[in-house]
């Protein structure tokens, strides 16, 4: 579909009706993907994935309109039924795009020559299952390669140019025996051999033993933890970027004031989405405010508050952009109303290796996944969650997988990060940012 000729018929169906102003983003996806479990592997291939989201201003009241098919018959019942429900608007007018948008490169010709060659793809599949049974250690492994590529555009009815960008991504995993996983995650093609060798990699590593806290002699005891890169993006993105939302402030419900330590010094933090090739690199925002870089945190010190366009206007600041279809639970990105979010979000290495930090303690834990973390409390940001994925540490050396069902992490993720004692010179890409290792004090509950 051409998302250009579809943002301007919209655009004629919303003078038509005479709205004072109107804000689209539409998408178009198409995605090939292999699914592996066990011996077995599976193609399936999206095409045309379509889905837009539409708010409209009329009278100084706000509506929202989800779209999942181009049906202009349907849009305009739908706008019609929107302005009947509108809400007063935050605003007067959404962002008017004078300017063309930088272009930030986010697509790769690699990736989609490997989407339109679904042989390929299912060679690398079996390559890596292959690679994983030649370990002699695996008793079961899932996983799944997916590749994306996708056109993303934001517009307003007063806009003079749109921000339209074509994105690709891959997303590979491998889970092995139910007892470690690996990933590697860009919008890039990474080197094949990092994707067939994740199944041999991850079992591998896995260590033979598994023991519980009883027999640690860490039950109920607050212990250093390594957080792995895709943990520790759960704590920052669904926890503490909670509150650095100007909205949170506003709302009276922050714990964090400017110009104050909210962390080790060892922590400089920020987001950003104009870096090329990154999970939310896009030219603006969601409401077509251009993107930038934002420091958060610099030496454990908060810098600044995020905003998007209704925080901003009520604060008489600028958003910064900010403003995403952040969906919550069940919704759909598009069906999602338009709130404050982070972007990728970045953590600033640190100057000792991963091995070194391991080696530094005597009895501690590394956790990569805790189940059931969406539970956490947003509010306080405590947390008490069943540890799922991690490593036992002993003396310096990883030496047991935690035993299924025995382990819980909990702590506060406010307070921890004030606990930082190490920062990983390594980083990895999590698809929403590049973050390192980190050991902080948790306590085994």
């Amino acid at each position: 579909m051409d998302l250009l000729k579809f943002s301007e018929k919209v655009k004629k169906l919303a003078r038509r009706l005479k709205l004072d102003d109107a804000e689209l983003l539409v998408t178009n996806t198409r995605i090939l993907s292999a699914r592996l479990e066990n011996q077995e592997i599976t193609l399936e291939l999206n095409e045309a994935i379509f889905a837009a989201g539409l708010r409209v201003i009329k009278r100084n009241k706000i509506g929202y309109v989800p779209i999942t098919e181009p049906n202009f018959d349907l849009l305009e019942r739908g706008i019609k039924t929107a302005l009947v429900r509108a809400a007063p608007a935050p605003f007067p007018s959404f962002v008017t795009i004078n300017e063309q948008p930088p272009e930030i490169p986010a697509s790769d010709p690699a990736i989609v020559q490997l989407q339109n060659t679904p042989a390929r793809l299912q060679e690398i599949a079996r390559d890596l299952l292959r690679r994983a049974y030649d370990t002699g250690k695996i008793e079961t492994i899932e996983g799944a390669i997916r590749i994306e590529h996708e056109t993303r555009l934001v517009t307003t009815l007063h806009s003079t140019y749109p921000a339209c960008t074509e994105r690709t991504g891959l997303f590979a995993f491998a889970e092995v025996n139910s007892k470690d996983y690996d990933f590697v995650v860009g919008r890039r093609l990474p080197e094949i051999e990092e994707i067939t060798a994740l199944g041999a990699k991850v079992a591998k590593g896995i260590p033979d033993r598994e023991t519980t806290p009883e027999a640690e002699g860490i039950k109920g005891k607050t212990v250093p933890v390594i957080v792995c890169p895709e943990m520790l993006e759960e704590i920052l993105r669904r926890l503490v970027a909670e509150h650095l939302y100007a909205a949170t402030v506003q709302e009276g419900m922050s714990r964090f004031h400017l110009g104050e330590p909210v962390a080790s010094e060892l922590v400089t933090l920020w987001d950003d989405a104009t870096v090329p090739y990154g999970g939310n690199t896009f030219p603006t925002d969601d409401e077509g405010t251009p993107s930038r870089k934002n420091l958060i945190i610099k030496n454990g010190i908060l810098q600044m508050f995020l905003y998007d366009r209704a925080s901003a206007w009520k604060d008489g600041v600028e958003s910064t952009g900010n403003g995403k279809r952040r969906p919550l639970l069940i919704e759909d990105e598009h069906e999602a109303p338009v709130r404050c979010t982070i972007n990728d979000v970045y953590l600033a290495p640190g100057d000792k290796p991963l091995a070194e930090m391991i080696k530094n303690i005597d009895h501690g834990v590394m956790v990569k996944l805790l189940l059931g973390f969406h539970t956490a409390n947003k509010t306080t940001g405590d947390f008490t969650n069943t540890l799922y994925f991690g490593r036992i540490i002993n003396n310096g050396e990883i030496t047991a997988l935690p035993e299924p069902g025995r382990w819980s992490i909990k702590g506060n993720a406010l307070a921890c990060l004030k606990t930082v004692k190490a920062v990983s010179q390594e980083t990895k890409s999590v698809g929403n940012g590049v973050l390192p290792w980190v050991q902080m004090e948790l306590t085994v509950a």
